[in-house]
């Protein structure tokens, strides 16, 4: 059958004991040019970037999908026109309205407002703030992830394998619907993933291991401007090595590059609270166990949860489990799963939340994840039983039907949290206030209140939590020579001045 020939080897052909991966061009043994090698490369890397476009317009219409998304698109758009807040009386906790305003993913502190999140992935979302172009900068951070990994693969693994990630990394739509976010997730990924290049560099070439491990440590310096913990993996493996291997000078290279970078996070802390320890997050005063690592039953929990959406997203993961006592991993694929999991275990001290859609807290050392799933189809191209063929066959059978079911799901979650941007629309030119007695999302109302701009004053529209008459008054006071509605999840709006309904069968009579 055709899709027999296709499922069983991604790689095109099959490497046997005398082809060494480092110089195989499939069946012929000869050597690949390098020109159609990287070619090849880009081209993945390509594909990626257009279906992370297809789902940013297609799927998300360029709406920003959570709160999240919202969050480091304001921090943004305020890096872009120079600021680090936006202040007003409202974003005082003090203030007796900023119960109407206050917010989740953003943090309000003594009339300042900001994001809640460091600050390294919205210094790069304010390129595209500035452009008018945000939704293009996580494909194209994504495109040049998914050109690093094949060209390591292809030298470390062999070219005949740059296939088998390639096709890895474009059917798991999961990474390209984060590609096509406006979360920092990708982005994280990307300098993680650079770091452990420059590191892997600076074994092959010791002479200028020094240098390189600087630059590794000023990469995993700045991905913890991007997110806080995900350099903790990588840097603590790199650490070890270096000590027991007594190479104390260039342990000290790699912590200044870091440290270079990641005080970063230190002067931003200091500029905006003060207090250089006094994180935008521990200002947002998010409510129980958010936003705090600790010891808990609920964390071990939530790890097998986001487990169990690993391998909803990508199945071929199952293989490390089910030809584990066969498959007889190289210490390079050790490495690549002692990270993966390192990052599993940090993620299990943080019991607010699985994370998802999908399990996104594990992204940033997904690319790991992906190499060791490339080995495993290197060593079924080594076995001759016709078992472990069949199944890579089901393993990749199995994620182009997952991808799909992600995709759908996400389409469906997408298009209802646009029905406030949708019912919008119907009340025409003009600026206007909407006071929100529902929202579009499940658990409360006020993640749609992230769609307020920084300046309010000058916004068209405004978001309000439905709040009592006293507050309203006082809002409108604020805010005067705008018309005002009352929306209610889904679809229902209402005109609050002359109770005249836009859409009967949603409304309710609020008089």
């Amino acid at each position: 059958m055709p899709l027999d020939d296709t499922m069983r080897d991604l790689n095109l052909c099959d490497m046997t004991p005398d082809k060494t991966p480092s110089t195989s061009n499939g069946c012929s043994g000869q050597s690949k040019p390098t020109f159609m090698a990287t070619n090849k490369k880009f081209l993945f890397s390509l594909v990626l970037f257009l279906e992370a476009l297809v789902i940013a317009f297609a799927l998300m219409e360029r709406f920003p999908p959570s709160g999240d998304d919202y969050s480091y698109l304001y921090q943004a758009k305020l890096f872009a026109s120079g600021e680090l807040y936006a202040q007003d009386a409202l974003y005082d906790g003090a203030n007796p309205l900023h119960n109407c305003v206050g917010t989740s993913c953003i943090a309000d502190n003594h009339g300042r407002r900001f994001s809640k999140y460091p600050p390294g992935w919205p210094a790069f979302l304010a390129l595209g703030a500035l452009t008018g172009t945000p939704w293009l900068i996580d494909p194209i951070l994504g495109a040049i992830l998914v050109f690093l990994i094949l060209r390591y693969v292809g030298q470390r693994m062999g070219e005949n394998l740059v296939n088998v990630a390639g096709t890895l990394l474009i059917l798991c739509l999961f990474v390209c619907y984060y590609t096509a976010s406006l979360r920092a997730h990708i982005a994280c990924a990307l300098f993680v993933f650079a770091a452990f290049l420059a590191y892997d560099a600076s074994q092959q070439r010791p002479q200028c291991s020094r240098l390189l491990l600087f630059g590794a440590g000023a990469l995993l310096g700045y991905s913890s401007m991007i997110r806080y913990l995900d350099w903790i993996p990588l840097a603590a493996w790199i650490g070890v090595v270096l000590a027991r291997r007594k190479m104390f000078t260039q342990l000290t290279f790699f912590a200044i590059g870091f440290g270079l970078l990641a005080t970063g996070n230190l002067l931003y802390d200091t500029l905006l609270s003060g207090h250089p320890l006094e994180t935008p997050t521990a200002l947002n005063h998010s409510p129980g166990i958010h936003d705090r690592l600790m010891v808990s039953w609920t964390g071990l929990q939530l790890t097998g949860v986001r487990l169990v959406n690993l391998l909803w997203v990508f199945p071929p993961a199952l293989l490390l489990v089910v030809l584990w006592k066969r498959y007889q991993p190289s210490s390079k694929v050790n490495m690549y799963l002692a990270l993966f999991l390192m990052n599993v275990g940090i993620y299990a001290f943080y019991p607010a939340g699985a994370g998802g859609p999908g399990p996104r807290y594990l992204l940033a050392y997904f690319p790991f994840l992906i190499l060791a799933v490339v080995d495993v189809r290197r060593w079924i191209n080594h076995d001759c039983g016709a078992g472990p063929r069949r199944l890579w066959r089901l393993a990749i059978i199995l994620q182009i039907v997952a991808s799909v079911s992600f995709v759908t799901k996400e389409s469906y979650a997408s298009y209802w949290r646009r029905d406030l941007q949708r019912t919008v629309r119907q009340t025409g030119h003009g600026r206007k206030i909407f006071f929100l007695e529902t929202g579009t999302y499940p658990a409360s109302n006020i993640g749609d209140l992230t769609r307020n701009p920084p300046v309010l004053s000058s916004a068209k529209n405004l978001y309000f939590i439905w709040c009592n008459q006293l507050e309203r008054d006082a809002l409108l006071r604020r805010f005067p020579g705008r018309k005002v509605f009352v929306y209610e999840y889904p679809g229902g709006l209402h005109r609050l001045v002359d109770s005249q309904p836009l859409r009967s069968s949603t409304t309710k009579n609020r008089q």
